[in-house]
């Protein structure tokens, strides 16, 4: 099984639709500074929500607060519906670690039925160097292990700082056939935009993550195991929060997924 199916692996332990209860665990390879990867923490999330809706219902957006940082080890997820149509669903979850009285994260998912209407892309995906050419990215945390980053302009960390504006490949590594939750997981890739700014490392903690979820069963097919290339930027910082906004993109310019984040930090000044 593949090392990132074993870390959100969920185990039915009592309840059925449309109010489940799952058994998993927060493993060692996706430790983060303080607590697990917010990827992993909203694709257990997400998978939860995916597995209970069933086979029909497709994910449309994950909303996911992080709470605290969930101890390595048991955890519960809690899922429910909160209201369902014939072709939407709306949906709640969430997780608790072994011995927490109260949750490290929540979320809220929009699951659908979906068809076939117009559709239309803004944009195309940037211009990059491929991902053959570009060097891996290796951070100090266990879970940059497991998600493959080559950033390919704009590094962080650069004397000065400089603009937020970033285009990174990502994958995870061993290579696995996308999906909808790993594509949840990946969008919380990018390098924290405060890093550009500053050019130096400084605390920072994803508060609340949405992801909304374009890719057609078509996409994920066509992707495979490939590198898919995400633009990220940041639109204003100030008072302990800035926003993140990031668009995915397939090697053959199918837009994947968006997803914007708000991030706390606490860093005061700027070399």
């Amino acid at each position: 099984m593949h090392i990132f199916d074993q870390s959100t692996a969920l185990e039915r332990i009592s309840g059925d639709a449309p109010e489940v209860r799952f058994e998993g665990a927060a493993t060692e390879y996706f430790k983060n500074m303080i607590g697990p990867y917010g990827g992993w923490s909203a694709a257990i999330l997400a998978k939860a929500m995916i597995e209970t809706a069933g086979p029909e219902m497709e994910l449309v957006s994950i909303t996911t607060d992080f709470l605290a940082g969930a101890r390595e080890g048991p955890v519960t997820v809690d899922v429910a519906c909160d209201r369902g149509g014939r072709n939407t669903q709306f949906w709640h979850a969430a997780l608790v670690a072994a011995g927490d009285k109260g949750a490290s994260n929540r979320a809220m998912g929009i699951l659908s039925r979906r068809r076939e209407t117009v559709a239309w892309t803004e944009g195309s995906r940037p211009d990059a160097p491929p991902p053959e050419d570009c060097e891996r990215a290796v951070l100090p945390m266990a879970w940059s292990r497991t998600v493959e980053m080559r950033p390919t302009q704009s590094p962080p960390f650069t004397k000065g700082g400089g603009p937020t504006d970033n285009l990174a490949w990502i994958r995870l590594d061993p290579a696995r056939p996308l999906d909808a939750v790993a594509l949840v997981a990946l969008a919380d890739s990018p390098t924290p935009r405060l890093f550009f700014v500053t050019g130096e490392f400084g605390m920072v903690a994803t508060v609340s993550m949405t992801v909304y979820l374009h890719a057609s069963p078509d996409d994920y097919a066509a992707v495979g195991t490939d590198y898919m290339l995400i633009e990220t930027h940041a639109a204003r910082g100030g008072r302990g929060f800035y926003d993140q906004h990031a668009r995915i993109w397939s090697r053959d310019g199918r837009l994947l997924a968006t997803t914007q984040q708000i991030v706390w930090y606490k860093t005061t000044h700027k070399e």
